[in-house]
């Protein structure tokens, strides 16, 4: 297959990222080309500052069903695993992470499954994210829908509501608009690229899609998210808030040690030719 990888519109910590995925791709035998690809490679889906000119090829691959390789930054493992998949980055992606597994993976990437907490924090935390990215395409408003969240969850218990913005993507404050809501600022780590503090101990997570509920349900704290998100799977629902819960997650954290790769693995190809049938359908389709 014939790759075209569009390196100009990547984080400006993309470079090494790109080299080695270039290296996997020649290991399993594609070629790199500058343009009539068969695939097109961008970095994230976050349409903002240096990747916003990422949205519109996405598009036009979408319109034409070319098959988008997106490369974005794990949650497992931040800046040390990365996200190698197909058309989405989310559960709307294809990730070739259900044939072929090896159970023993987490435990070689370091991510061990805490009990579950049963000593939780008597309160409730609102991660909102970026609302740039694709992730939040066709979703209403930040602010909107954090309201709903708040107004659905004060309909069912009586805890506090910890409202977490996206550390890059600001939101209005509305905190004051309820009694018993409050406002948690993210921290950056010092001497991170860009790792933000998060405390896990409360009595439920609330996110639409994107990483906070994987570290919370990881972490032993019950989760609620939307069907796109990739901790779906362990996911209950608003109903449950009084007793949320965690199923059983073992098999769900194999098959997401499968969504992230070290550079190392990346550059001998092992996430790309996961991906090869799904693209090889696409293409022929």
């Amino acid at each position: 297959m014939r790759f075209k990888l569009y390196r100009e519109y990547g984080a400006l910590n993309s470079p090494s990222i790109f080299n080695v995925f270039e290296q996997g791709l020649k290991t399993a035998g594609h070629e790199i080309v500058d343009g009539d690809e068969d695939v097109a490679v961008i970095w994230s889906v976050l349409w903002n500052g240096r990747m916003q000119r990422n949205r519109e090829i996405f598009k036009q691959c979408k319109k034409n069903n070319k098959p988008v390789v997106i490369i974005e930054v794990g949650n497992l493992k931040r800046n040390e695993t990365w996200r190698i998949c197909l058309n989405h980055i989310n559960g709307l992606g294809i990730f070739g992470n259900k044939e072929n597994l090896d159970n023993d993976r987490p435990k070689k990437l370091g991510i061990e499954l805490k009990p579950f907490n049963t000593n939780r924090k008597k309160s409730i935390l609102i991660a909102t994210q970026h609302n740039k990215s694709l992730q939040w395409e066709e979703m209403p408003s930040m602010v909107d829908w954090t309201l709903k969240i708040i107004k659905e969850i004060q309909q069912r218990i009586d805890y506090p509501i910890f409202i977490r913005p996206h550390p890059r993507s600001p939101m209005p404050g509305i905190e004051h608009e309820f009694k018993n809501v409050h406002r948690q600022q993210p921290t950056k780590i010092k001497n991170t690229y860009d790792d933000f503090d998060i405390d896990f101990n409360y009595h439920c997570v609330i996110n639409h899609n994107s990483g906070p509920t994987i570290h919370s349900a990881i972490n032993g704290t019950p989760v609620i998210c939307g069907e796109s998100s990739l901790a779906y799977p362990v996911s209950c629902t608003l109903d449950d808030i009084i007793d949320p819960f965690l199923p059983e997650r073992d098999q769900w954290l194999i098959e997401l040690s499968h969504t992230e790769w070290t550079p190392e693995e990346i550059s001998r190809g092992i996430p790309i030719k996961r991906l090869e049938p799904f693209l090889l359908k696409q293409i022929n389709s």
